[in-house]
């Protein structure tokens, strides 16, 4: 089911009483937030869709698999017409994968912009041993994204996106490798989306994070959902960065947010590889977004361990880390750049 209703700027929180009657949306609603969210914003969104169908309301308080097919099971068993979700990553990832499941229309009214999630065909969610899981869904039938909601939570989640977004340059570098090895193909749609989202980012005029830039922001990060939808897969904005990430969450001791992760990400892999790394640092600190590993939480063992278990995350993902040396000196003097210079 693709996005067929995409509305970003000031204000459109107020427009799901109009969404959902353009896209004749009517019956039984599910309305889903969890309770800090609904709290701030539930007085803008339950009327409207109250205006429209019969709301029901679920408080989401988990974002695991088996959370999110209970909730596919209740709209296939309850005739769901639709799902709304408001709030931030872990709601809208639950409320993407269960609409999916059930094949139930589903807006997205995302609260804040942490990564590409906001209008990706990927929903992670936890798996019962609390580590995440990617899994393939649907990008939302319609998605309202309001800037200035954005721009009211916390700036730590909008440097957060901004980290996301940025990765993408680490993973077309390793897409082109893998095309180049003969182990992937390349889209070309979706690699140009990908640039497209990279280059709209780093060639903003903006030098703080204003509305202005949210706005920049929160259009890169959609690009980049609708180039894995091109692609039907993460590819064009997932590379060696993302399987560092992904390390850091199996390995790791801090939770961190996910786009903070693949930025450092980023930055070590272009170290490890020889390629400058210059502009990404200092966008990176243009924008205040505090990358280094002691900040983090990542100690020089853990970042050790995480780029030598990187390849292990996805067997498919063919990057740079599968070909350079990854002894423990090289790491550990890359490790020692990135304290000093992030």
């Amino acid at each position: 089911m693709k996005t067929n209703y995409l509305k970003i700027g000031k204000g459109a929180i107020n427009l799901v009483e109009d969404t959902l009657k353009k896209n004749d949306i009517s019956g039984k609603i599910l309305y889903v937030a969890d309770p800090y969210v609904d709290e701030l914003y539930g007085d803008i969104v339950r009327p409207q869709v109250e205006a429209v169908g019969r709301l029901k309301k679920e408080s989401c308080g988990y974002n695991t698999i088996e959370y999110a097919m209970n909730i596919a099971e209740r709209c296939i068993a309850t005739d769901v017409d639709c799902i709304v979700g408001l709030g931030g990553g872990r709601v809208l990832d639950v409320c993407k994968y269960a609409a999916y499941i059930s094949k139930t229309p589903y807006l997205s009214v995302p609260t804040t912009a942490a990564n590409d999630g906001l209008a990706s065909p990927i929903a992670v969610l936890k798996r019962q041993d609390d580590k995440p899981k990617s899994l393939g869904a649907a990008m939302p039938l319609m998605v309202l994204i309001d800037t200035e909601v954005i721009a009211k939570g916390p700036v730590e989640n909008i440097q957060a996106g901004i980290g996301d977004t940025i990765s993408n340059y680490m993973a077309l570098l390793d897409w082109e490798l893998a095309v180049s090895k003969g182990r992937e193909m390349m889209n070309g749609y979706a690699y140009l989306m990908s640039r497209s989202s990279l280059d709209a980012l780093m060639k903003t005029q903006y030098k703080r994070i204003c509305p202005e830039f949210i706005e920049v922001l929160v259009n890169s990060l959609v690009l980049s959902g609708i180039a894995m939808d091109f692609a039907g897969s993460s590819r064009p904005v997932s590379g060696s960065e993302h399987l560092f990430s992904h390390a850091l969450d199996y390995y790791g001791g801090k939770k961190n947010l996910h786009g903070l992760q693949v930025a450092v990400g980023t930055v070590a892999v272009l170290k490890l590889i020889g390629k400058p790394q210059n502009e990404v640092i200092h966008y990176l600190k243009r924008f205040k977004v505090d990358v280094n590993p002691i900040t983090l939480g990542i100690d020089e063992d853990t970042f050790i361990k995480c780029m030598e278990k990187a390849t292990s995350m996805r067997s498919n993902r063919y990057t740079y880390l599968h070909e350079i040396d990854l002894g423990k000196d090289k790491l550990k003097q890359v490790y020692k750049e990135l304290v000093e210079e992030l």
